[in-house]
């Protein structure tokens, strides 16, 4: 453990920098503190509001993909820096963006494709290229750079948009996630050099650079297992995060003890992302995947026919969070263990497609059940059995490919 890390420590941090200034982590955990602002001024619903959101990810469908193939072609140092810079001057446009629904939406959409370089794709392909026996925590490693956008981007979001208003708030998360990041990833991003790659392999085990195209991986059924598996667990999972803390308020819960759950669940997402991360590089990951997604699938199950106690709510916020911790780093995982990493970015590219769907649907889908119906217990309901589903999918993986288990 320790050669690895002091050969690939430098590059590590730069990528746990980037994943933590990037779309997935700054725009995700930011913009809810937007929303009233923002509507307010321009007389949008909330709805109004979120479908930019919505519209972004969406279009994630294309961008990630194409990520991929990018970060392959031309590595991930270029396609990091760029996408690092492409999300501060959106940003920058989000600032000044006009009282137009359609300007705002194309806003997010420009936000999808020029910032679609600082995805988590783009730096674990860095990650997988130093680490190989310790490889998956070191994706947890770099996961948890979200984590920690998660804790600190928030607060630091409300102090501007309090003290300087909502404008120059989207211009001062830009420009500081920039400032943050660059600098690292400037420094030491760079994949490792074959011979250092070659240095890790064991004799007998399989090169570290194979795998296949991701035309070839579509025709495995694999792929479309991992793939359906995370976009039934983001549905189920993250549409219940940004929903968390209205379902405690409706329970009656203040703002302050709804907000200490809410933080609570985000530290827990830090802790899934470590353990998880841990545990791969012992363990089956699919057997993994059932030890996360089995808490949150208890909780949403007992949440959805019994009366929820505060002890019960804590104890959901505590396992939804493992889980939303643990979800990315699992698949950024099982795409190198069971595809390789010779076309990692373009095969975890058409992977994290599903994702962007899938989290694009969510909050929405939970939002809709509970207009309509008056409650998210039916949903809860819904998502505990597809996460059984989604378990039993990942169960089917089988073991890694012949060799690979010391790559």
């Amino acid at each position: 453990m320790n050669g690895e890390f002091q050969r690939g420590w430098r590059p590590l941090v730069a990528s746990i920098l980037g994943n933590g200034g990037g779309i997935l982590a700054i725009t995700f955990y930011t913009q809810g503190l937007f929303a009233g602002p923002v509507s307010a001024e321009f007389g949008w619903t909330r709805s109004d509001f979120f479908l930019g959101f919505t519209i972004m990810q969406f279009c994630g469908l294309v961008t990630a993909p194409l990520t991929g193939s990018l970060v392959d072609r031309f590595g991930p140092r270029v396609v990091g820096i760029t996408g690092l810079i492409g999300h501060a001057t959106m940003y920058l446009v989000l600032a000044i963006t006009p009282g137009s629904l359609w300007a705002f939406y194309l806003a997010f959409a420009g936000l999808a494709v020029f910032a679609a370089g600082s995805l988590p794709i783009t730096w674990t392909t860095v990650v997988n290229s130093w680490f190989h026996r310790h490889r998956g925590l070191a994706i947890g490693l770099t996961m948890a750079g979200i984590g920690l956008a998660a804790l600190l981007a928030p607060p630091y979001t409300q102090f501007l948009i309090a003290s300087i208003g909502w404008r120059a708030a989207y211009a001062g998360i830009g420009l500081s996630a920039l400032a943050c990041t660059l600098p690292a990833v400037l420094l030491y991003l760079r994949v490792a050099p074959q011979r250092a790659v070659d240095a890790h392999s064991t004799p007998g085990s399989t090169p570290a650079l194979w795998g296949p195209t991701r035309a070839e991986a579509m025709r495995d059924r694999r792929f479309w297992i991992m793939g359906s598996a995370l976009f039934i667990i983001t549905l189920s999972v993250i549409g219940l995060i940004p929903n968390f803390v209205p379902l405690l308020l409706d329970l009656g819960w203040t703002t302050a003890k709804a907000a200490q759950a809410a933080t609570l669940l985000g530290l827990a997402v830090i802790v899934g992302r470590l353990m998880a991360g841990f545990l791969v590089d012992r363990i089956w990951a699919p057997a993994v995947a059932a030890l996360f997604f089995a808490g949150p699938a208890l909780a949403m199950a007992l949440m959805a026919s019994v009366p929820v106690t505060p002890v019960l709510a804590l104890a959901a916020a505590v396992l939804l969070g493992l889980a939303a911790g643990a979800e990315l780093d699992l698949l950024a995982y099982l795409s190198s263990r069971y595809f390789g990493t010779r076309h990692y970015g373009a095969v975890f590219g058409g992977i994290y497609a599903f994702f962007t769907v899938g989290s694009g649907l969510a909050p929405l889908l939970y939002a809709r059940v509970f207009d309509t119906l008056g409650s998210y217990r039916p949903m809860l309901a819904a998502a505990a059995i597809a996460i059984v589903v989604a378990v039993g999918l990942l169960l089917r993986l089988g073991a890694y490919p012949s060799g690979l288990r010391q790559s």
